[in-house]
This record gives structure tokens, C-alpha cells and sequence, in this order.
């Protein structure tokens, strides 16, 4: 990163401010990733990329205008002000388009957050001992089955980042951020069937992740659908895996973005206040959640995060807004602006995403269920979803539970529901609640869900 980089950032800052324009914000990034991908326990490629740049938004007559770089020398950020300023002389005027002051805050600042998106313990780990990882995590995960005929692709990535923003209305604070994460995915045979099956671990450095957990795991899933059968038609129960409940339920967290029901884009719109799910179920987006990836202490636009409470007891309590959206609604930002990337304006994003965990155990779910469909994977899922209409209809594989028992592996089957039959259709959350990175952190336990359509044969 460079040594100078605030120093850069409060440059633009002050020569923007000699402008004359109404605000302005200078939101900065910079970055280290490395890639590694190891195939039979060899490196088979190795990148390592770094990046700084940062963006600058200027509204003056509630007109916002927009320009980044990544080259930082006076000249050219003096050129980016130019453009960005030129920007907001050209683009429509709308009230909404504002910099969030203080008094917009639904959350007030908190101490401490450092911790929550960065750990000292991310350089006491040698590009060396992160391929040596990923070479380990290939070797155990084939070494847990005799099934297991091959490892299609076991990988490492890490991050380190620095953002800082600052605007006109007073605002200047930064944060440091971190993660890893180590993927694998298994290919099994038996006979002439064959299958695969991937998992993967995270944390905020290497220490953080079990491989040995992440082997298991996506050994079970490959090899525990072999030999798959397909079934006939018919309506059945289904028990969806934690990462199956978090995928269906990233569906779910995008259209309760307020600019989808701003734009008539959501199912959700029209919905606050009514109760959407049979049980009390309690669903959070926590921005400041301490092991979340997607922790930090203020949001895209310099607005400080909090737990916000989306669901209580089964009713929707909220959307997910940011500046321009809360006012546009008359409320305030719940901490949801999302940017990529210096080279992005603000949009609503979502934070740490989750269903509150019940009090039962898998087994004593799947001991509960007559018979039923024990979801493993899904394909195609944000083909076959429409935020709209609130349609589903996704490819899943899995296991067939007959009396309590995980009988036998079913493929090639389609799941036919949609949004709101889904949410009145749960009748039992697990206590395993488990995350995943899927735009945004989402979390999920297993959830039991009551009679779906499941098309076969």
C-alpha cells in the first residue's frame, strides 16, 4: 500500500473543497490479493495482484458526478476532480441525491471495530504455508474415500485491504480488512456413475480454517450421491442443508434491497408489517457481526453498521437501505451501501445475512421426517428464481429419507415452488447454523420445509 495513501486521499479532499461544489467524497481502496490453485500437488498457478484507487463522487445541485483512478500523482487526481465535476454538470437532478450527515445514522459509532474485519495474524502466514495448504487439503480430501478418483480443483485466495473514506460533511475514518478462504472440489465413481462434490473454509487468516473440516465435507457430498436414482413426481417434505437453506436465502435478502422495491423489482414491495413466515422466525442483516466476512464498521458511503433486525418473529420489519434509498422512503440508512470497488458509486448491499438458529439438532429433524428429501446441492439457482414473480424452479440432488433414515442418493430431480410459499412452508429450523460468501455473508441452519413439488420421472 503506499506509504503516503491519507496523505493522497486528504490532497483530493482539500482541492476539491476549493471548488465550490454543494458536497463531496473521496473513497479510497488499496489492496494485495494472491491465487493459488494446486493440481496433484503441484502449483499449478500462482498470482499475487495489488491495487490503490479511489473514487470520487461530487454533487452539487443534486446532480452526483462520478470518476476514479488508480494513478495517484497530483496531475491526475486534479484531472479525476475535473472529470467528476464535469460528471455532475451533465447527469439529471433528483432530492434524494445527498451525502449522509450524522443524523441519518440509524446506528451510532461504535469502538473497537478494527477487530471485526482484520487479524495481525494474516502476515504470520507464508505464501509457502498457504500453498502447502491447498496441497494438504487436496491430499486429505481424496484420501477420505476409495471413491474419490480425482480432485478437480483445490484452491487458496486470500485479501488484505485498506478503505478509507472522507466527505464534506466531516466524516474521515478508515478500516483494515482481511480474509482467506480454501475451496475443493471432489470427483467420486462408482460403476459407471460418477459425481462431484465441493466445500470450503474461511476466516480472517489461515489459522482460522479447518481442512480437515472442509475435506469431510466435500468428500461426503461427493461420493454420498453415487449412484443416484430418479423418482417419480410427487409432493414431499424437503430438508435443506445449511448452504442450500443460504443459497435460497441470498434470493430472499436481494429483493428486500429497498431500490428493488423502489423499482417494483420485488415480491416484497407492499409487504412491511405483515407476517411472512408461519413460525417466529427471526432473520438479521448484522453489519458488525464479529466473525461475519462481510463485517465493518461503516458501509460504502461512510454510514456507521449495526444489527438490523429484517424479520421478527415471522414479520417483515424492514428493507435494506442506503442514503439515497432511506430518503427517498423518508427513513434512515440501515448501513447497506455496497461498493466493489473504488470504481463504483454506492448501491445497497448486504451485510452478514442470517436466520436466527432454532433449538433441534439435525438428527432430530431428520428423525421427525416420515418421508422426505434431504437437499444436498441445487443448480441453477438464479436462472431458475425470479425476485419478481417470486417463481423457483431449480435442478437438486440429494438423499431420500424414508422413516427418520437417510435411505438412498436421488439426481436429476426439479424443485417447483416459489418465494412466499417457501417462507409459510418452513415447520422446523435447525440448530446448525452455518455461512457462506454468496453476495453478501449468508447464513443458514438446516430448515424442514412442508410439502414441495418435486418434479422426476
Amino acid at each position: 500500500m503506499p506509504e503516503n495513501f491519507r496523505d493522497i486521499i486528504k490532497y483530493a479532499a482539500d482541492k476539491i473543497s476549493k471548488r465550490g461544489v454543494d458536497e463531496f467524497e473521496v473513497y479510497a481502496i488499496s489492496s494485495k490479493e494472491n491465487q493459488i490453485e494446486v493440481y496433484q500437488q503441484d502449483i499449478e498457478s500462482l498470482s499475487f495482484s495489488e491495487s490503490s484507487g479511489i473514487g470520487i463522487r461530487i454533487i452539487n445541485n443534486c446532480s452526483v458526478g462520478y470518476a476514479y483512478t488508480s494513478f495517484l500523482e497530483k496531475h491526475q487526481i486534479l484531472d479525476c476532480i475535473d472529470r467528476a465535476v464535469a460528471n455532475a454538470q451533465a447527469t439529471n437532478s433528483e432530492e434524494f441525491n445527498t451525502l449522509p450527515q450524522s443524523d441519518d445514522y440509524l446506528y451510532p459509532a461504535k469502538q473497537g471495530e478494527q477487530k471485526l474485519s482484520f487479524d495481525n495474524n494474516f502476515f504470520n502466514y507464508t505464501m509457502n504455508d498457504k500453498a502447502l495448504a491447498a496441497k494438504k487439503l487436496e491430499y486429505a480430501t481424496k484420501a477420505r474415500d476409495k471413491r474419490i478418483i480425482g480432485i478437480s480443483n483445490s484452491s487458496y485466495q486470500d485479501s488484505e485491504a485498506e478503505i478509507i473514506l472522507i466527505n464534506s460533511n466531516g466524516f474521515f475514518d478508515s478500516y483494515k480488512k482481511s480474509w482467506c478462504y480454501l475451496y475443493v472440489n471432489a470427483i467420486s465413481r462408482s460403476g459407471e456413475d460418477t459425481s462431484t462434490g465441493d466445500y470450503f473454509g474461511y476466516g480472517k487468516h489461515l489459522g482460522e480454517i479447518d481442512i480437515e473440516n472442509i475435506a469431510g465435507n466435500a468428500a461426503q457430498k461427493s461420493v454420498s450421491v453415487l449412484g443416484g436414482k430418479k423418482i417419480k413426481s410427487r409432493k414431499a417434505d424437503l430438508l435443506l442443508h445449511p448452504l442450500v437453506g443460504a443459497q435460497f436465502l441470498s434470493l430472499i435478502a436481494g429483493a428486500l434491497a429497498a431500490d428493488s422495491i423502489q423499482k417494483r423489482k420485488s415480491l416484497f414491495r407492499g409487504k412491511l408489517s405483515e407476517k411472512l413466515f408461519s413460525l417466529d422466525i427471526d432473520i438479521y442483516d448484522d453489519g458488525v457481526m464479529p466473525s461475519g466476512l462481510a463485517s465493518s464498521p461503516f458501509d460504502g458511503e461512510g454510514v456507521y453498521k449495526g444489527k438490523t433486525a429484517v424479520f421478527e418473529k415471522g414479520v417483515l420489519k424492514t428493507y435494506l437501505y442506503n442514503t439515497y434509498t432511506a430518503r427517498k422512503d423518508g427513513t434512515k440508512s440501515t448501513g447497506n451501501a455496497s461498493r466493489s470497488s473504488y470504481r463504483s458509486v454506492p448501491s445497497v448491499g448486504i451485510n452478514n445475512f442470517y436466520i436466527k438458529p432454532g433449538k433441534s439438532s439435525f438428527e432430530k429433524i431428520l428423525s421427525s421426517m416420515d418421508e422426505g428429501f434431504y437437499v444436498l446441492d441445487i443448480i441453477g439457482l438464479h436462472s431458475g428464481a425470479n425476485p419478481v414473480s417470486g417463481d423457483i424452479s431449480v435442478g437438486a440432488k440429494g438423499i431420500w429419507v424414508e422413516k427418520g433414515i437417510l435411505s438412498y442418493p436421488v439426481k436429476e430431480v426439479t424443485i417447483a415452488t416459489d418465494f412466499l410459499s417457501l417462507l409459510k412452508s418452513i415447520k422446523e429450523v435447525g440448530d446448525n447454523l452455518s455461512f457462506m460468501p454468496l453476495n453478501g455473508f449468508m447464513g443458514s441452519p438446516a430448515l424442514l420445509i412442508d410439502k414441495v413439488m418435486i418434479s422426476g420421472t
